[in-house]
């Protein structure tokens, strides 16, 4: 079962967050040889304590983090890679007792009132979180009461969207945009080749050329065979074309998040359906490809995609999107687009 953590950033420590997570930092000295190959990272750590060691040692990467702030869950992620170094803790933070270090990934604003979560894990609504912990088997059962995995409060949580309500905060700026505009096109293009489309739940109602991204799409997955479980997974999904009752071709476009986090989606419903055959995309900037590359050759999706047979995992630019798009419009669909 999936691991929740939830940090708490005193008021002194705030402005060291800034600094070295919602701001990324060189790759510190001391930091392990896997990360070196990095050129920025997103990195946070705690203090020693038997406890939070025990915590600390059962991190592994894909996690989810809640970060916590003056009566909000402030901000969201997912552990990287983790590993114990004082120095790293006294380079960054000129503080050797920051020693259980851990990177950060697919990092995301969030603003979700405690209150909120307190009652979601079955906690006091006045409970305040007040230092690192790992939220509990019965807390996560009593999140499960209202969701069908943690990944799915993780994705409400990111996105803003409750589970009493529709999405109230949308991310900003040239990547949101840009990342509206390839899955408009991935919609156009699913559209014009005869498919139905879905698109993720949470994005819906953005808008791109004046038109809300799902006004033509299904509203809703419904897949025969499948598990409420595995249709969970994929209803984040940026657009999934569907031929019928079946799945020809999912999209992940990776511009306002991690590479990693719309891989894990990938390879977490193929571990749900192990025997589908569908086209997967993670699809990325030019600039992104060599990244996409090195995440998909991950062993730990590898254990999981070697093996598929019948299933594709494959990186696309968003320029081929946008040149087949163009294509298409001009000429007419293709006899197989990607």
């Amino acid at each position: 079962m999936t691991r929740l953590y939830i940090i708490p950033v005193g008021d002194d420590w705030i402005h060291s967050f800034e600094e070295t997570v919602a701001s990324p930092v060189a790759i510190p000295e001391h930091a392990p040889e896997d990360l070196q190959r990095e050129d920025q990272v997103r990195i946070w750590g705690t203090t020693e304590g038997q406890q939070k060691r025990t915590f600390f040692e059962e991190m592994e990467p894909g996690d989810p983090l809640l970060f916590y702030h003056n009566g909000e869950f402030f901000a969201a992620g997912r552990v990287g890679t983790a590993f114990e170094d004082p120095e790293t803790g006294g380079d960054l933070w000129q503080n050797e007792e920051s020693r259980f270090i851990f990177t950060v990934e697919d990092y995301q604003e969030i603003s979700v009132p405690r209150e909120q979560v307190a009652v979601l894990l079955g906690y006091e609504e006045a409970w305040v979180p007040y230092r690192f912990l790992r939220v509990s088997p019965d807390a996560v059962n009593s999140l499960l009461q209202q969701y069908n995995s943690i990944e799915e409060a993780f994705q409400d949580f990111q996105s803003g969207d409750g589970p009493d309500g529709p999405e109230t905060k949308e991310s900003k700026g040239k990547d949101s945009r840009e990342h509206t505009e390839i899955q408009w096109r991935l919609i156009q293009l699913g559209l014009a080749h005869g498919y139905d489309v879905y698109v993720a739940r949470n994005d819906k109602n953005r808008e791109y050329n004046g038109s809300r991204l799902g006004e033509e799409c299904v509203e809703h997955l419904n897949l025969p065979g499948f598990s409420p479980a595995a249709t969970r997974i994929i209803e984040y999904v940026d657009v999934i074309w569907l031929d019928g009752d079946f799945i020809a071709k999912m999209f992940e476009v990776e511009s306002t998040t991690s590479i990693y986090s719309g891989i894990l989606r990938m390879t977490d419903f193929m571990v749900k359906v192990p025997n589908i055959a569908v086209d997967m995309h993670i699809v990325a900037a030019v600039d992104d490809e060599d990244k996409v590359r090195e995440e998909i050759n991950r062993p730990t999706f590898q254990q999981v995609l070697g093996p598929a047979e019948h299933c594709t995992l494959r990186y696309l630019s968003f320029d081929e999107v946008r040149e087949t798009h163009e294509t298409v419009n001009q000429a007419g669909p293709l006899q197989e687009a990607f």
